[in-house]
């Protein structure tokens, strides 16, 4: 067993928001073992991590140079490469006994910096197609745990499907989750669709729904669309509300029927435990389409419905939410308990995994 753990995750939520649920656990069920964070600098990053009340050790990284501006590009790999000299001097003062990276351009220099100093390292991809840090730390010696039950191009024996850490949700009644949100009540008794646009937003499915929700087939639902922009609950229609964004999804998932969501793993491995039908959008602009990929990787459930915004149209959405209605007959859905269970089954899976490759070294 492990003594000390440093979790690398950066970028985005759907890197850092499965590492703390990891890191969370381990600290609950293992309280013997320390944890500790690595993050990048960008205010999401940090912003994330405060929300969670977790100070993590904040390199200057800032964004990956691949697919930056060609002005930016630059900076970014000087970043990048004194993130790794930053790194390094971390794992000098923490002497992990594992560096367990979750993704983002923050875990290359954890793991070139983990690799420089014999430290074993765990990859855990919660993608459906491997990302560049994750190929670069096999690539190296590590060992790769993965989201779903496929990891392109890696091969089966190159990677152990685990899932993609969850968080446990408290389960509450639909009231209390809109109080919770800052709602009084919903206006209608029709379906309510929690629309979640990404960590960073999406200006063009915010617009396609708010145009949907204007129709008229649509005028006894609710829309709860989070807009990372609105500092407050603000109407956006009659029967549609623009809310803040909140690294809490319980009250969220408790008051939605359906979901419309982007394509990140993260979201979509929620999305998967809590049994909630979904629409699921990819960014498509997404590296390697990997948000398609992951779609494609969940379609088997049953429970989405997958919308391609660059060749569908807003009819095409509606058909797709008017089809999840008929599979989502409200019911006691005790959707904490369902996540709770997934939380730890997840969980306990990856630090069997984690722990296994420790055993193996000795």
């Amino acid at each position: 067993m492990p003594r000390k753990m440093l979790l690398a995750a950066g970028g985005t939520g759907g890197h850092i928001i499965p590492a703390v649920v990891f890191g969370r656990w381990i600290e609950r069920i293992h309280p013997s073992v320390r944890v500790g964070y690595m993050s990048g600098r960008r205010p999401v990053e940090l912003e994330i991590y405060r929300s969670l009340k977790i100070e993590p050790f904040v390199m200057d990284a800032s964004g990956s140079p691949f697919g930056a501006k060609r002005m930016e590009s630059p900076r970014r790999w000087k970043d990048l490469i004194r993130s790794v000299w930053q790194a390094g001097e971390c794992m000098k003062g923490e002497s992990p006994d594992l560096c367990v990276a979750f993704g983002g351009y923050v875990s290359a220099a954890a793991v070139l910096s983990a690799y420089m100093r014999g430290i074993p390292t765990v990859a855990h991809e919660q993608n459906a197609l491997a990302g560049k840090v994750t190929l670069l730390a096999r690539a190296l010696g590590a060992r790769v745990a993965s989201g779903w039950d496929k990891c392109d191009p890696l091969r089966q024996d190159r990677f152990t499907p685990v899932g993609v850490p969850v968080r446990p949700l408290d389960g509450m009644s639909r009231e209390q989750a809109l109080a919770r949100l800052g709602l009084d009540s919903l206006k209608n008794d029709g379906p309510a669709v929690a629309v979640m646009t990404g960590s960073l937003g999406s200006g063009r499915l915010s617009e396609a729904i708010s145009s949907l929700s204007c129709q008229r087939e649509f005028a006894s639902w609710n829309f709860l669309i989070i807009d990372p922009a609105a500092a407050r609950p603000l109407k956006a229609a009659e029967n549609a509300v623009r809310l803040p964004r909140s690294w809490d999804i319980a009250p969220l998932f408790n008051a939605a029927d359906i979901l419309v969501t982007r394509g990140g793993a993260s979201t979509l491995a929620e999305t998967l435990a809590s049994g909630i039908p979904a629409v699921v959008v990819p960014w498509r602009q997404a590296a390697r389409d990997h948000q398609m990929k992951n779609a494609l990787a969940m379609a088997h459930s049953g429970k989405i419905e997958i919308f391609d915004e660059m060749s569908g149209g807003v009819p095409d959405l509606a058909a797709k939410l008017m089809n999840l209605r008929h599979r989502s007959q409200r019911e006691e859905k005790d959707i904490g308990k369902r996540m709770y269970n997934a939380s730890i089954n997840i969980c306990e899976r990856l630090w069997d995994f984690c722990c296994a490759f420790l055993e193996g070294r000795d």
